[in-house]
């Protein structure tokens, strides 16, 4: 199944609005120059699959919710108190990101999160 583009763009674009970042700032933590995540989000580009990956981590969504018809919502989001985000702050985002989707895998695995009692 091919996925669409314009489908995926447009998730992009919902997720770094949501997230209130620019489109430099994700040109910058994709290392790609911004014109090109303006042609992500119009969907008049393919997003290679490192680029897709690295915005879910991001994003703390999984690749698959990227790439699906469905509407995507992110595991959970964090508020930032200022406009000043660098790239350094982008690229530990998604790494702690990455650790909450990893345990939210592996919760769903063993069975779900205990419940607190």
């Amino acid at each position: 199944m091919a996925a669409n583009i314009s489908n995926i763009g447009m998730k992009i674009k919902q997720l770094r609005e949501k997230a209130n970042l620019t489109q430099k700032q994700i040109a910058d933590f994709l290392q790609v120059d911004q014109s090109l995540i303006s042609k992500f989000e119009k969907g008049e580009r393919s997003i290679s699959s490192d680029a897709l990956n690295q915005l879910a981590a991001l994003f703390c969504c999984p690749v698959s919710t990227l790439v699906s018809d469905e509407g995507v919502v992110p595991a959970y989001t964090i508020a930032f108190r200022t406009a000043a985000i660098e790239n350094a702050d982008l690229n530990a985002l998604a790494i702690i990101n990455r650790i909450a989707l990893n345990q939210f895998k592996m919760d769903q695995l063993a069975g779900g999160a205990a419940s607190d009692e």
